[in-house]
């Protein structure tokens, strides 16, 4: 029979419950004004109601269902069905919350019952407990997650173990030359040395960018000599030729110089690696204007520099092509998988995207799309001898690390400073505060912004401005994402320094902030 007022009643309370009182899931029913009819044996399980209690009392106060994460009340689902009449479905992460306070993860849908001329006279609510499937999921995902880590670390571990042995034993070459006074074969050790040091320092790189974002240290730049470069010194000695196609007039781009050549320099090293017996590799960049359709859909209208990378090697199948730029995919036999996925973070962290295009044994087309900057490029002044900076007078260092203030001394004794040593950023506060009080000044501070239990250099800087507002103070990290490296004017630096470095970087830096105040 069908559903008419007259005898919902019955079917209802008489017939119905013989047969869901034999199902799996748990199933209320309610009136047109919402309160409930009955209750199964599931549903009483569930929600701690008794049929009898149950009925004719309001659905909210039976059936109580919050956020599993925000622990906000859900929408009542018969409302919701009694105000559209259509069937819905629960939210994702909904809880019920038991009569005696147990919580089950549910999952459910709500539909109207008719009469035989089609009116809406009631809701049913079948819903299941997926608390169990839940936590099993959650467990899968863990182990997965935790296989993943095993082979990123293997992948790492490797990578490390290989460029630490070229470190000490360029180190060991060198000792051992100058133990034999072969002076010339001393110097080429350790220039290889640092060499090995550029690779140690590309891959820390990339993991400090794969697993804290990043932050872009953004300046205003021309692209073409940052593809260029970096494309010449990703195929040094390699069979592979790079072709270049590269607009005349490329607009500017606001980036990270060496994150984008780290970009650049992963993406030319496995087109390289998928053409094995050496050929071309096809390297453009051009003006466009975004959005055409088929470009990515979250991106703002505007200016853009697209670079395009291509080669003729083997090719993704389609089936992996979406799984390229995952961090822990790597078709390789070894090596860590995170070179293709540092590169999409960092493109991600630049307001830009990427897009691949490959064909099995046809080779590989990869689009980078990076915001332009159109403003007009600033040229550096190079001035002559008799105008250049004296670099003299006292540097002020503060870090916690003992080995890290010898290095720091030593490289500005070769650049003509001398140097101050601080421990935390109460030593060197009250180092700068006593010198000016005895009239002398120093020419910059570089401070560490992480100090274990003491004041860091961010608070640091803040106490010293209030001393000198126009005193260079350097910010020094090893944290990628760290926002006063990426902004250091921000926070009321002069300019950031990201360890590790070099001596050339340190000069470079001095020599740019120093006596322009």
């Amino acid at each position: 029979r069908g559903f008419d007022e007259s005898v919902s009643g019955y079917v209802l309370g008489v017939t119905v419950p013989v047969t869901l009182g034999s199902i799996g899931d748990g199933v209320i029913t309610t009136d047109i004004n919402g309160n409930v009819v009955l209750l199964n044996n599931i549903a009483e399980s569930l929600t701690g109601w008794k049929n009898d209690e149950a009925c004719g009392k309001p659905m909210t106060e039976v059936f109580n269902i919050i956020n599993e994460f925000t622990r906000v009340p859900c929408e009542n689902p018969v409302e919701k069905v009694l105000a559209t009449g259509n069937i819905i479905e629960l939210a994702n992460h909904t809880s019920l919350i038991s009569r005696d306070s147990t919580e089950y993860i549910i999952e459910d849908s709500a539909a109207p019952i008719k009469d035989k001329d089609n009116r809406i006279i009631g809701v049913v609510l079948v819903f299941r407990d997926s608390t169990e499937k839940k936590k099993l999921s959650l467990t899968s995902i863990r182990n997965q997650k935790l296989e993943s880590l095993a082979v990123l670390a293997g992948g790492i571990a490797h990578d490390f173990n290989n460029l630490l042995s070229g470190i000490f034993g360029y180190i060991e070459l060198a000792k051992s030359s100058m133990e034999m006074k072969k002076y010339d074969l001393a110097q080429n050790s350790l220039l290889k040395t640092l060499d090995v040091f550029d690779r140690t320092k590309n891959l820390t790189q990339q993991l400090l960018t794969f697993s804290k974002g990043g932050n872009p240290k953004r300046e205003q730049k021309n692209i073409t000599e940052i593809i260029r470069n970096s494309a010449e010194f990703a195929l040094s000695g390699s069979k592979h030729i790079p072709v270049y196609s590269i607009d005349d007039d490329l607009w500017l781009c606001s980036c990270d110089e060496n994150q984008i050549s780290q970009c650049i320099d992963n993406i030319i090293i496995n087109s390289k690696q998928a053409m094995p017996m050496g050929g071309e590799i096809k390297i453009k960049g051009k003006n466009t204007v975004i959005p055409p359709e088929h470009y990515d859909k979250t991106a703002a209208e505007g200016n853009y520099i697209e670079i395009t990378i291509e080669d003729t090697g083997i090719g993704i199948p389609a089936e992996i092509v979406n799984n390229i730029f995952d961090p822990f995919f790597t078709t390789k036999e070894t090596g860590h998988g995170l070179g293709l996925a540092t590169v999409h973070s960092i493109i991600k962290h630049h307001d830009g995207w990427i897009n691949v295009y490959s064909k099995p044994g046809k080779g590989t087309e990869i689009k980078i799309y990076l915001p332009a900057s159109i403003k007009k490029e600033i040229k550096r002044v190079i001035v002559n001898d008799e105008g250049k900076q004296n670099i003299s007078g006292q540097i002020l260092i503060m870090d916690d690390e003992d080995f890290i203030i010898d290095i720091l001394e030593n490289m500005l004794g070769i650049i003509g400073y001398k140097t101050v040593a601080a421990s935390d950023g109460d030593e060197a506060v009250k180092i700068i505060a006593e010198s000016y009080k005895n009239g002398n000044r120093f020419a910059a501070c570089i401070l560490d912004l992480t100090i274990p239990n003491g004041k860091g250099g961010l608070e640091a800087a803040g106490e010293i401005r209030k001393i000198s507002e126009d005193i260079v103070i350097i910010a020094s990290s090893g944290y990628s994402d760290d926002p006063v490296i990426s902004n250091p004017v921000k926070h009321g630096f002069s300019a950031s320094l990201r360890k590790p470095f070099k001596i050339e970087e340190l000069s470079n830096l001095l020599k740019e902030n120093i006596g322009k105040n």
